[in-house]
């Protein structure tokens, strides 16, 4: 009998269990979909590693445990913290163009069909897709009126052309900062990257939840390495394995650390000067970026209103930024005077 033959009636089981697994989970049966999943099972199961050992050979810190409970109780709720900030994240929208689009045109629509109204949802000035405008003067040359491809060549300077602004892949019109994103398929506002660990893109509708879910993968790493560097010090002289697997474990923990810290202290860069790692990499190749001096930031507002807008003013992820005119980059090129520095002109 061949090993085909005796390995058939395995191979046919298996497959009977995978299509069951398919039909009772649907999400298995995408192949990009079970290497997110993975990816993510994966996540989870390194944090708990890296605390499970350290509860399990700690006796020390189980003892602190019982005389301050509040340590480890903030150890704990950081823990979980971490863990839903990433769920959250990778579950959030990056800011689709083409669920924009959608919005304006819902918006679009309901202003025609609502002419009498005093006020009508549009398009304002600013970028933002969802807002209000008065029926008595401004409405009648309103964005909302007009069609999405008329109001993305309003974020350009005049004499750009629609077909530049085109996206090949998904033949919709990009507004400034807007890329595709080939994992994604989708065209994404203000991309970042896209992310691996996540198994989504990172862009204006979620790039502040990827900023907290590093800060606190990175405090959470700083916490543990603490924990492992104690016991270490306190227990170095007991069973020499629990030793060695405790050493091996804080190594790369120390690697992780690292590496989350400068991606911590890069994404904090980006924000305040508002600047996405697609611009930073490839701004040679970016065409709005071109002609811009490399020390010049053209979406700065300044640290401050940076800050805010990264930070308290996201209440709708399509809310674009129109290209500075050779105005403005001129007083951004301008050099600091002592009057500026007392206007805070930096911020």
């Amino acid at each position: 009998m061949s090993t085909d033959g005796a390995c058939a009636p395995i191979r046919e089981l298996c497959g009977r269990a995978l299509d069951r697994c398919s039909r009772c989970f649907p999400c298995l049966a995408d192949p990009a979909q079970r290497s997110s999943l993975a990816l993510k099972v994966s996540l989870v199961a390194l944090h708990l590693v890296y605390a499970g050992f350290l509860f399990l050979f700690d006796e020390d810190l189980i003892e602190k445990t019982r005389r301050e409970p509040w340590y480890i109780a903030l150890y704990l709720l950081l823990f979980v913290a971490a863990l839903i900030q990433y769920f959250v994240t990778a579950g959030s929208s990056p800011g689709y163009v083409l669920d924009a689009m959608k919005t304006f045109n819902e918006a679009n629509s309901l202003f025609k069909t609502n002419p009498t109204a005093s006020k009508h949802p549009a398009s304002s000035k600013n970028g933002s897709l969802i807002g209000t405008v008065d029926n008595s003067q401004s409405g009648r040359n309103s964005v909302g009126s007009s069609s999405w491809a008329k109001m993305v060549m309003e974020f350009y300077p005049p004499g750009t052309s629609l077909r530049t602004l085109t996206c090949s892949y998904c033949n919709i019109e990009q507004p400034p900062r807007a890329k595709h994103c080939h994992d994604c398929d989708k065209c994404v506002l203000q991309f970042d990257h896209h992310c691996v660990w996540l198994g989504t893109c990172v862009g204006q509708g979620n790039h502040c939840r990827f900023w907290w879910y590093i800060f606190e993968e990175t405090a959470l790493c700083l916490w543990t390495g603490i924990l492992y560097i104690t016991y270490l010090k306190t227990s170095i002289s007991g069973a020499w394995w629990k030793d060695l697997i405790m050493i091996l474990l804080l190594i790369s923990l120390v690697i992780l650390f690292i590496f989350l810290l400068l991606l911590l202290l890069f994404h904090s860069y980006l924000v305040l000067t508002n600047q996405t790692t697609y611009e930073l990499v490839r701004r040679r190749r970016i065409p709005y970026l071109r002609g811009i001096p490399e020390g010049l930031f053209p979406f700065s507002k300044g640290v401050c209103r940076n800050l805010y807008r990264f930070c308290c003013a996201q209440s709708s992820i399509y809310n674009m930024e129109t290209l500075p005119t050779a105005l403005e980059l001129e007083e951004k090129l301008r050099p600091y005077s002592c009057l500026d520095v007392l206007m805070c002109r930096c911020c």
